[in-house]
């Protein structure tokens, strides 16, 4: 294998580059030299553009889903200003009855304010008068202690006129009857005060506990009548404070319609700029087809000067990789020939993902094998030409199953940005190159294609392929990229 490359390629101290016809070299042969030299810059330019349209194209959709959702977005404000638009009007048809009801709630305290202002007059007015009927029966008491006094000296004088008609004999009888008349007279007199004087102390009482329920009757409608009159400002304040709410409404009703005119502008502003850019990724989602397709005839067009037999930049790469993919070939049949690994399991295609892997790596019953057989083969075409970033053989899904060893570093945990540029072995690239590289069955494939380096920054690569065949069936293919 070393012999073979060494036979195919220049010097390594001078990069491969384009060939000049000899003297004596047909004119064909130069005439062919010079447009594959031109169609190889060709192709590389259509795939540095191609790739340029691409991050454009991404961009623009980008773009159309990020004003869609700045559509969706306003519809849903336009949505809200309504929402708040029909609350205002509902609350500014509630703020009204508020207001009315608070009409007819003063109304009603006010009238009940007169009355208890009226009940309380009354209560004191009553109060007045049981104090001067107070007054009139100390009056009669006294009256009726002053009738007892005078029974008691007229049973008094009674006794002695008897005394002294007993000693006057036959002519003091009459006077007797007189002086007992007197006596008895005078004992009902006494029993009628004495009556008097208990009517006189139970009427007192009455009316004593009568006034004391009065004063307080006094104080409870004087205390309500302060109550009514509290209650009566609160209800004024409420007014107050419902007519602001009422102006707070209205404007913010106001500021809603306002918001909604240039909520509606702006959708509107959103749509047409929506239909622009959308119209606008169209054309250049046409465009990036269109130049795929170029890239694809530059493509084939420089496999076709390639196979005429001219030697072009490429050609000492496309030996190579043609001649690693025959010894891949032939070291896979060997395997399946000696039964260390059955077809099936060859061409399995039950990829097994590799747990806590980012990016996601992938297992294949091959894995192994590969891991065995492919560094002999890849790593010393890395030695090719300073120009050349990798070579590895990827299945007809463009799983990569084992890469070069610089590529296949452990994956650090919780560093995908890093496992991404170290850990490149195992995984699935199912890009156009990728994919294109694992699938094609011609002699060989040369491609031209920008790679990510990151930061924005590019790099302009040719990835030549060459089928892998195990008894007949196609395995995938051994991809090997170098910079231009």
């Amino acid at each position: 294998m070393k012999d073979l490359i060494a036979a195919e390629l220049p010097p390594l101290d001078t990069p491969p580059g384009p060939c000049a016809a000899p003297d004596d070299a047909p004119l064909e042969v130069a005439v062919i030299r010079e447009i594959a030299a031109e169609v190889g810059t060709l192709s590389v330019s259509l795939a540095d553009v191609s790739g340029a349209v691409e991050d454009v194209d991404r961009l623009m959709h980008s773009q159309v889903e990020t004003l869609t959702n700045l559509r969706s977005l306003s519809e849903a404000l336009a949505q809200g200003n309504d929402a708040i638009r029909g609350a205002a009007g509902s609350a500014r048809s509630a703020t009204v009855e508020a207001r009315q009801t608070v009409a007819s709630g003063q109304t009603r305290i006010d009238a009940a304010l007169a009355d208890v202002t009226a009940l309380a007059n009354q209560v004191a007015a009553l109060s007045d008068r049981i104090e001067a009927l107070t007054g009139a029966l100390t009056k009669v008491a006294r009256a009726a202690g002053d009738i007892d006094a005078i029974a008691r000296t007229t049973n008094l004088l009674a006794l002695n006129a008897s005394i002294e008609a007993a000693r006057a004999g036959a002519a003091g009888r009459g006077f007797m009857v007189v002086a007992q008349e007197v006596k008895q007279l005078s004992s009902r007199t006494q029993d009628a005060t004495r009556q008097i004087e208990n009517n006189l102390a139970d009427l007192t009482r009455e009316i004593t506990a009568f006034a004391e329920t009065g004063r307080a009757a006094a104080d409870s409608a004087a205390k309500v009548r302060r109550e009514a009159g509290h209650v009566a400002r609160v209800m004024t304040e409420i007014d107050s404070a419902v007519l602001t709410i009422a102006n707070r409404q209205d404007l913010i009703t106001e500021t809603t319609e306002t918001a909604t005119d240039l909520v509606t502008a702006t959708e509107q502003g959103f749509h047409g700029i929506g239909a622009g850019v959308t119209q606008a990724a169209g054309r250049l989602s046409a465009a990036k087809a269109s130049l795929s397709g170029l890239v694809d005839a530059s493509e084939r067009l420089v496999s076709s000067t390639a196979r005429l037999g001219v030697e072009t930049v490429d050609t000492p790469y496309i030996n190579a990789v043609q001649a690693a993919a025959a010894e891949i070939s032939a070291l896979f049949s060997a395997e399946v020939q000696a039964g260390r690994i059955s077809l099936r399991d060859l061409f399995d295609h039950d990829y097994r993902p590799i747990p806590g892997s980012d990016p996601a790596q992938v297992m294949a019953a091959f894995t192994t094998l590969t891991d065995r057989l492919l560094p002999p083969v890849q790593e010393p075409l890395l030695a090719l030409s300073p120009a050349v970033v990798f070579c590895a053989a990827v299945d007809v899904n463009g799983y990569l199953p084992t890469h070069n060893r610089k590529f296949s570093a452990p994956q650090r945990p919780g560093d995908p940005t890093w496992n991404a540029a170290n850990c490149r072995n195992r995984r699935i690239f199912a890009d156009r190159v990728g994919l294109a590289a694992g699938r094609n069955t011609n002699p060989f494939l040369l491609q031209s294609y920008r790679r990510d380096m990151g930061g924005g920054v590019f790099a302009l690569m040719k990835d030549v392929s060459a089928p892998i065949f195990v008894q007949g069936r196609h395995w995938g293919g051994l991809r090997l990229a170098y910079r231009v």
